[in-house]
């Protein structure tokens, strides 16, 4: 497929990532990519062009080398109608590292001729710095996309990581994307929109309507992310018996160090039931999504990542008439406000009471969850999101 360039009087914005879809992933046998990362930028790059904002992905295209040595070629194409530019990448050590540091070089100088480009970083990141080089030496007005992960909660930085936050504080002069609110004092980049993905209006189906209730555990499984805290809780219930956990239902997605928990879990008889898929693809994951009721989202309040991150998945969940049942970190009280139901311990007998309303009164669930949907439909919908991105872009003083 081929690079096109976009009309001369169109605005450009190339977002400089490692996102990946299936295809790509499968073919390039990558196992160590992040589903709900690449979402947010497809998703991000749609509401642009929704705006009038042509804007393509150069992606890296790659994951932990496994000294096989195979070997992948650039690849061009579309992933859910955004042009896309992979990379290429290698599985042999060193080699793959030093693709990935000028895989992109030939792009960004194509289109530097543009009258109205931007670039945007998606984290601070090694393999960018010769093409935030190039994109600063030829014109680009240069945007950093802060997400989860950048701050070492009471660490000092690393060399390294301290030298790339001064090249990339140096060269995005632009503006900043931020995952959250609490990131804006984290860098000097100004000025910063907090950003927190779009919602699809495109369900129809009222949730939580049979006797039986469905929740949606996906994503990275770890401790960091409450998977230990529901493995209990669910190990508790069936222990106790409670006669409401009989209608529980969980569906459990993606991969971990705590998989195993739920894989145990779902391979012995009891209630509440567990149903563990593991890493899925996209279409297979919105099938999962569509039969739930309930999205959880665990992260503990008080870890690492309770301030510096936002749970990009708690938007797709009410998008998708999910209730979302979430623990009280980051911006997500503020975003959702009666929306949601909130924990605010980590232990599993707080987690077991909020499921036990969630079941016994799913009128009221009901409720939070339309009050949800409302909210991040109104607020994020793509065209809305698409315009507010085009503003920050090319009319803030950046």
């Amino acid at each position: 497929m081929a690079l096109g360039l976009p009309k001369n009087n169109q605005p450009l914005v190339l977002v400089m990532c490692n996102a990946l879809d299936d295809a790509t992933r499968l073919q390039r046998q990558i196992t160590t990519d992040s589903p709900a990362a690449s979402r947010k930028v497809f998703n991000m790059c749609l509401a642009l062009k929704l705006a009038g904002v042509r804007a393509y992905v150069l992606s890296l295209g790659r994951g932990r080398a496994s000294g096989s040595g195979d070997c992948y070629r650039v690849k061009v194409c579309r992933v859910d109608r955004v042009l896309t530019v992979y990379a290429p990448f290698s599985h042999l050590r060193v080699w793959s590292e030093l693709l990935s540091l000028f895989g992109h070089l030939k792009a960004v100088y194509r289109f530097a001729s543009r009258p109205n480009k931007v670039i945007v970083f998606y984290n601070r990141q090694l393999a960018y710095l010769p093409s935030l080089y190039l994109a600063s030496f030829l014109g680009y007005k240069c945007f950093l996309d802060l997400e989860d992960g950048e701050v070492e909660s009471g660490k000092s930085l690393g060399v390294l990581s301290r030298f790339l936050v001064t090249q990339f504080e140096k060269h995005c002069r632009s503006g900043a994307l931020l995952a959250c609110s609490a990131l804006e004092p984290m860098t000097s980049i100004r000025p910063t929109l907090a950003y927190y993905g779009t919602a699809e209006s495109n369900c129809y189906e009222l949730r939580l309507q049979s006797t039986a209730v469905t929740c949606l555990m996906p994503g990275t499984l770890t401790p960091s992310t409450g998977a230990d805290t529901l493995a209990e809780a669910i190990r508790r219930l069936r222990d106790r018996q409670p006669a409401w956990c009989d209608l529980l239902t969980f569906e459990i997605t993606g991969k971990g160090a705590s998989l195993p928990l739920f894989q145990q879990l779902a391979a012995t008889s009891g209630v509440p039931r567990v149903h563990v898929h593991g890493r899925t693809t996209d279409n297979r994951y919105r099938e999962i999504l569509n039969i739930c009721d309930v999205g959880l989202a665990l992260k503990p309040v008080g870890g690492h990542l309770a301030d510096t991150t936002f749970p990009s998945k708690v938007i797709e969940f009410a998008g998708a008439g999910l209730l979302v049942l979430s623990s009280d970190i980051s911006d997500v009280r503020a975003v959702f406000g009666d929306g949601a139901r909130y924990l605010d311990r980590n232990d599993p007998e707080s987690l077991i009471v909020s499921l036990a309303g969630i079941v016994r009164d799913r009128i009221a669930a009901q409720n939070t969850a339309k009050n949800g949907r409302q909210t991040v439909v109104n607020r994020f919908a793509p065209f809305q999101m698409g315009k507010q991105l085009r503003a920050f872009f090319f009319e803030s003083n950046g």
